[in-house]
């Protein structure tokens, strides 16, 4: 198990102008003064959150690299997904350059509906073990375009020597349980990160060792606290101290779950991180009517 690994991965937010060119400042100000300070594990870039999905290359290497320089006490995991497997080589030997620290691999679109050993799946993380970084595993919910794996190919990736960590992003408790039973009887130990933000806290009493969340991208300091203290079996303080973003959690990740970013990077707005809150179409703004009720759901949070 790679216990550098357990505590909070705020998988981040990037801001944009109305270009949507990076807007360098900021992202370098949101790292200093709002990400690096809280008492992380690490930082993750290029995921879901940080719409890596809708950036170019040039723009992912660019917010990796400025990560890793703002981020030198902690370990940097990079997103990384491609539409070939020697595109995802090209694209991994360039992240391992800039300094990446760990892969959070993507499921290919190709995965979905997975069923029983999946020779597919298994080749593909074995080609991608090779660049020489560790490997997380990654189980996201189809509606974020993410696929499933079975048990018996959850079994053969695990023991793939540089996979050190499972992140589990059904949103379902049950499944998120399946795992870490699954896991626990495995003669190879490996950290299981939740990435379920509709239950963060409750996923350690569920057997999280992590969790490598979006929602991290906000109150970074607060949910750091709340997770260590978690880790350390204190389950009623830690559910005690994320208990008043309990409301705005529940906001940010409601239906349609695609737009969490955007609604969090307004959160940023209103604490006056962020500039603005842009995301890549065909994402959308938010409407009035929910701009006012985050405004009502900080309001809360301050008193």
């Amino acid at each position: 198990m790679d216990k550098r690994l357990h505590g909070l991965i705020p998988a981040i937010v990037i801001p944009f102008d109305e270009k949507m060119e990076i807007e360098h400042d900021v992202l370098e100000k949101y790292l200093q003064q709002y990400i690096v300070p809280a008492k992380i594990a690490a930082i993750a870039v290029n995921t879901d959150a940080g719409e890596g999905a809708f950036l170019s290359q040039e723009k992912r290497e660019e917010i990796l690299a400025i990560t890793k320089k703002y981020s030198t006490n902690v370990p940097v995991v990079c997103g990384l997904g491609a539409q070939t497997t020697q595109q995802a080589l090209e694209y991994g030997k360039r992240y391992k350059d800039l300094g990446a620290d760990y892969f959070l691999v993507f499921p290919h679109f190709a995965f979905k509906g997975s069923r029983g050993k999946d020779k597919a799946v298994i080749e593909y993380h074995i080609a991608l073990s090779k660049i020489g970084l560790p490997l997380i595993l990654f189980q996201l919910q189809e509606d974020l375009g993410g696929a499933f794996y079975s048990e018996e190919t959850i079994e053969e990736l695990v023991q793939i020597d540089n996979v050190v960590a499972i992140k589990e992003a059904s949103f379902d408790a049950l499944k998120f349980r399946n795992i870490h039973t699954l896991l626990h009887w495995l003669p190879k130990r490996i950290s299981l990160l939740t990435g379920n933000d509709n239950f963060i806290i409750e996923s350690f009493i569920l057997g999280a060792d992590g969790a490598l969340i979006g929602f991290g991208s906000v109150f970074t300091g607060l949910q750091a606290d709340a997770i260590n203290l978690a880790i350390s079996g204190q389950y009623n303080q830690a559910i005690e101290k994320f208990a008043p973003i309990n409301e705005l959690c529940d906001f940010c990740f409601s239906s349609p779950v695609r737009d969490y970013r955007i609604r969090m990077k307004h959160v940023l707005v209103k604490q006056g991180i962020f500039r603005h809150a842009y995301v890549h179409q065909p994402l959308l703004d938010i409407d009035e009517n929910e701009k006012q009720l985050l405004s009502k759901i900080l309001d809360r949070i301050s008193l």
